[in-house]
């Protein structure tokens, strides 16, 4: 059968690259599953160099002499750029010749390589030959292929990912990509899609006419995804509120103003993405089995990515990754994100992205001590290796001369000196690193795709929540307690001693299901404002608060819930949410004496804020620990089963920006009664401390100065500890000195 293929598209004047194609499935298809488990057996390797070209820069007068320095200054890791409409020049046309030498020149020099397939430039014959591939933006224009800085040569941001004849043609050159580069030994990664969103001209989702893709494909995509969810029509309107006869009737929502049908609209679109990201791995894996596959995202923090502009589930697209990745600065929320997201797999950062600058601002002067306040933390925190972006500076479009590691001439930089001096420093204990992994964490902050996009149904935008999620996770990382971000599958809650919910209003009854379960069985939860207000399951608001029941089994009842702009305060402030017409004449009408914040008198007569939310509670048995006024409190703890609950009747993480030492003070509280342990048992704030282990053996230490004096500090930990970059000595339990700005990593001896 083989033969007669060939023969018959040989007879037909095909392609040869059809017939090696076909000829490569069936080879590949004799081998048996064990071989190709086998294959994919990896010893995971510390990373440290740099991405280097993306066509047509830097030009190929610098590659030898690039690449040695690369290699000169001890780094291992080089990435290169495969893009399609580089690279896939006409519908059976393809050019890899300068990619080759690339990688002839990198394997000369003993340099890894890193190919990153690029699909977000789509060629010109693509929209030539499918004019309907382009996305259509909810106003009914269709995204016209261009460039912007990052993507110089065009057709960006590429076609619609349903359409499914430009689906062919990605899977076309994805398969020609990779079985001409398999045979290169110095190939190490597939990074198969670089910063996977839906579309950039709407990544922010700021403008709601601008939200893509509203295509004949994508239209009857979403009705066949909704008929997979739903089973019956009865029960799509039964949750939807409509009428619908046929699935065929379906709409897609135009605007968020009934929430569910949005929230399953952009949904949708995040199946859409995490399909693309599976079948780009599977057939990277299928068809280069020795090679470790990933993708790299920038993390879903809300701010820039999100779930309704971008529409990328980072726990969704790391599942068929062999490692995961994203682009990365230090932070509280980066890499926490990224490494819950990967769920125990190694974690690299691929893009850092320190060096930024555009023609009108250059990039910064980073020496050692900037590189190591950005690069050890993520160290602590688990991150195991690191690629910046980029090696060349850059000389074409809005991004130059900047993102270099050297200058434009090719001479050395101050960070390329401190790029160097830190890889040199930690190389010869990489080894140890790779298996040294961070403690696990104690405690969890939820957060809910589907939350996030309720959030946006009623703001327009996730300034709320981001906030408040970011107050808890500044809290965490500074009081030195080990913290992970929980998506809705609530998977790891078994291993937690405290959950936080900021802002959790949209529930599914699973989630209310395993909360309940887990506050019952000893869990410590701190829940904010309107818990479960609104049902996933039936498509409208729960008529008591807590939702689902959970005011029944917990006895803690919302009473006379109302907006923090509706209390009757002493101080005027504007009102700065998103409100319909009518409300906001309401509001001119007859004013408002309330504003953002809302004072909370705890019991130890000090200030707790609370923000944009506020209800009186009803909780028979509870401590009640706050009020707004002396009728009912609006914070309270209660015990329920062999647990505790924290229930605050308003957004106290985004009130914290209004007072962070009171915020400190009641969350201190909360970790004491959650028995949640410091990093090496130590309390002090403002200096950040983490631990790695080898097996149950500590193996590192990174401490990082975030206060602007110097901290004191004491460890408890077995042994005496080296610092790398500074010499400085730790004995066990003694008192140490860390000055401002003092950033190292620690070997234990």
């Amino acid at each position: 059968m083989d033969c007669m293929i060939v023969k018959y598209l040989a007879m037909k004047k095909e392609s040869l690259f059809l017939i090696t194609v076909l000829l490569s499935l069936v080879a590949f298809s004799n081998i048996n599953a064990q071989e190709v488990s086998k294959a994919r057996t990896f010893d995971y390797p510390f990373i440290f160099g740099a991405q280097y070209y993306r066509a047509p820069t830097p030009s190929s007068a610098c590659w030898d002499r690039d690449l040695k320095h690369i290699s000169d200054l001890g780094f291992t890791d080089v990435k290169f750029w495969v893009q399609w409409r580089w690279s896939h020049r006409g519908r059976n046309s393809f050019y890899f010749n300068d990619l080759d030498s690339l990688m002839n020149i990198a394997a000369k020099y003993n340099l890894r390589v890193t190919l990153n397939t690029i699909f977000d430039v789509a060629p010109i014959w693509l929209y030539k030959k499918y004019p309907d591939a382009k996305q259509i933006a909810n106003d009914g224009h269709a995204v016209e292929p261009y460039v912007v800085s990052f993507r110089q040569l065009g057709g960006f941001p590429g076609p619609c990912y349903n359409h499914p004849k430009a689906l062919q043609e990605r899977k076309k050159f994805m398969r020609e990509a990779i079985l001409h580069f398999k045979h290169f030994k110095n190939l190490a990664f597939w990074d198969v899609w670089n910063e996977p969103e839906l579309s950039f001209p709407q990544r922010e989702a700021k403008d709601l006419d601008k939200l893509v893709c509203y295509c004949p494909n994508c239209i009857s995509g979403f009705q066949a995804w909704l008929k997979n969810k739903y089973k019956s029509i009865e029960k799509l309107n039964a949750v939807w509120g409509r009428c619908y006869a046929n699935w065929d009737e379906i709409e897609a929502p135009k605007n968020t103003q009934t929430f569910k049908d949005f929230i399953d609209w952009r949904e949708f679109h995040v199946h859409t993405m995490s399909s693309e990201a599976k079948w780009r791995l599977e057939m990277a894996k299928e068809l280069d089995p020795t090679r470790i596959c990933y993708l790299h995202v920038v993390p879903n923090t809300m701010q820039p990515f999100n779930s309704v502009g971008t529409c990328t589930n980072d726990f969704e697209v790391a599942k068929d990754c062999d490692v995961f990745a994203a682009t990365l600065n230090n932070g509280t929320i980066f890499p926490p994100q990224v490494i819950s997201a990967g769920r125990g797999k190694i974690c690299y950062n691929v893009e850092s992205h320190i060096n930024g600058g555009i023609t009108s601002m250059h990039q910064p002067i980073i020496n050692l001590p900037e590189l190591l306040n950005d690069f050890i933390p993520q160290i602590g925190l688990g991150i195991k290796g690191f690629l910046f972006w980029q090696y060349h500076a850059e000389t074409l479009g809005a991004e130059a001369p900047a993102w270099g590691l050297v200058n434009l001439d090719g001479s050395d930089r101050p960070v390329t000196y401190a790029a160097e001096t830190l890889w040199k420093t930690i190389r010869p204990y990489t080894g140890r690193l790779m298996k040294s992994t961070v403690s696990p964490a104690q405690v969890g902050i939820w957060k809910s795709q589907k939350n996030e996009i309720f959030h946006y149904c009623m703001f327009g935008n996730f300034n709320s929540l981001a906030n408040g999620v970011k107050a808890y996770a500044d809290f965490l990382y500074n009081h030195n307690y080990n913290y992970c971000f929980i998506n809705s599958e609530l998977s790891n809650l078994n291993d937690l001693k405290l959950l936080i919910m900021p802002s959790c209003y949209y529930l599914t009854e699973s989630e209310a299901k395993a909360i309940d379960e887990w506050v019952q069985k000893g869990g410590v939860l701190l829940s904010e404002a309107h818990l479960g207000g609104y049902n996933d399951e039936t498509g409208r608001h729960n008529e008591i608060i807590p939702g689902f029941g959970l005011a029944e089994k917990w006895g803690i009842k919302e009473v006379e819930s109302t907006t923090t702009y509706r209390l009757r305060l002493d101080m005027n402030q504007e009102v700065n949410v998103a409100m319909s017409p009518d409300v906001r004449k309401m509001l001119s009408d007859f004013g408002t004496t309330g504003g953002e914040f809302v004072p909370i008198k705890m019991n130890d007569n000090k200030l707790l804020w609370g923000a944009l939310r506020y209800a009186r509670l009803k909780a028979d048995g509870a401590e009640a620990l706050g009020y707004f006024d002396l009728d009912l409190p609006c914070v309270i703890k209660k015990k329920v089963g062999k647990g505790v609950v924290f229930y605050c009747a308003s957004n106290i993480g985004e009130g914290s920006v209004k007072d962070k030492s009171s915020f400190s003070r009641f969350m201190s509280r909360i970790m004491t009664d959650a028995k949640v342990d410091n990093t090496l048992g130590s309390s002090t704030d403002n200096v950040r401390m983490d631990a790695l282990y080898e097996n149950t053996s500590l193996s590192f230490i990174t401490i990082r100065n975030l206060s602007d004096k110097d901290e004191n500090v004491k460890l408890n930990f077995q042994g005496k500890a080296r610092g790398l970059f500074t010499s400085k000595t730790i004995d066990a339990g003694e008192s140490v000195l860390i000055p401002k700005g003092f950033c190292d990593l620690f070997v234990v001896q």
